[in-house]
């Protein structure tokens, strides 16, 4: 009998689901639409996303999954088995082997939880992988070899980065540097200089439209609520405006960048010198970041292709070898 392996990237952003021999089955918001009076949710995934902002107080959207780890356990297990009706795959995780992706800073109360939300859901095992290590498999790199390399997987609610060689971390941190707060940054920032109000739905649009952290201007207009006449108004701003509100986070990342690579033997930098840092994970595709990082480092920078999908990728490979995981 073949082993039924499925691989799942559980994102503050978005869970995705790959199945052995199939590939990536499911993309979903990790997001719910909870009724405060019933504490009983009415949406899920992207039918609670496009509620976002527009919800009566009663309604409250919520993400059960909070920096890559299960934050509120009833919820997640209502997310998932909701991802799998919508995916009408039958039976998709009853006796199934579940590889599952952790950020580096996981708890063992939180890694308890997340093998729980598996038992239920009706694995015959599960293995707790690092995510840094799965995005690195999908993005094309042997870790295995006896060279130092650098991945920066950069996600909506957690950034892990590591320095891997022979299949080990030589070091790894796990910081708050996230798409997440980004859109928060930008909120704060327009309501201060511009004293117009936007939503974090509507900064994520802003950052993906507007920024531009190294080389060419973009001019973007921006809606929300005048802070001075409580009344709908729109301002355009410029790339210029995303790069201040970002800057002082920005620079604290290529901070910790600089200490990580400062403290690994210096063959291990070497190495990295000569082929660079690897970005993943959905904000690191935001506008000159990449670009920023090589100047300010001095170090060759690239984006993978596809590097939302990284991780979930790198679980797909290690679901085609899975008898060669050991349980964490």
């Amino acid at each position: 009998m073949v082993d039924k392996v499925i691989g799942i990237d559980l994102g503050t952003t978005n869970i995705r689901i790959y199945k052995r021999k199939k590939g990536i089955i499911l993309k979903e918001p990790s997001v719910v639409a909870l009724d405060k009076e019933t504490n009983e949710p009415i949406a899920f995934g992207y039918d609670a996303k496009i509620m976002f902002g527009r919800t009566p107080d009663k309604i409250e959207i919520i993400r059960p999954i909070q920096k890559g780890v299960i934050a509120d356990f009833e919820m997640a297990e209502q997310l998932l088995s909701y991802c799998i009706h919508k995916a009408k795959v039958r039976n998709l995780f009853f006796k199934s082997k579940m590889i599952i992706g952790c950020p580096l800073r996981i708890t063992k109360v939180e890694e308890n939880a997340v093998r729980e939300a598996a038992d239920h859901l009706g694995s015959r095992k599960v293995y707790l992988v690092d995510a840094i290590k799965a995005a690195s498999l999908g993005a094309g790199v042997d870790i295995s070899r006896p060279d130092g390399n650098m991945i920066i997987d950069m996600g909506g609610g957690v950034t892990d980065l590591a320095i891997l060689s022979l299949n080990s971390i030589i070091k790894g941190r796990t910081i708050d540097i996230t798409g997440e707060l980004f859109d928060k940054r930008i909120v704060s920032y327009l309501k201060n200089k511009y004293k117009l109000l936007i939503g974090e739905k509507t900064a994520e649009e802003v950052k993906i439209e507007a920024a531009s952290l190294f080389g060419e201007e973009i001019k973007s207009e921006v809606r929300g609520r005048d802070l001075i006449t409580n009344l709908p108004h729109t301002i355009e701003i410029t790339s210029n405006d995303i790069t201040d509100a970002l800057q002082e986070d920005i620079y604290e990342f290529i901070e910790i960048i600089k200490d990580m690579l400062g403290d690994v033997h210096p063959e291990i930098a070497a190495d990295i010198a000569k082929k660079g840092i690897i970005l993943t994970g959905g904000c690191s595709s935001l506008r000159g970041l990449a670009e920023l990082l090589s100047f300010e480092l001095d170090i060759p920078v690239r984006v993978v292709n596809d590097s939302v999908n990284a991780v979930v990728e790198g679980l797909g490979i290690l679901s085609e070898n899975v008898h060669s995981l050991q349980e964490k």
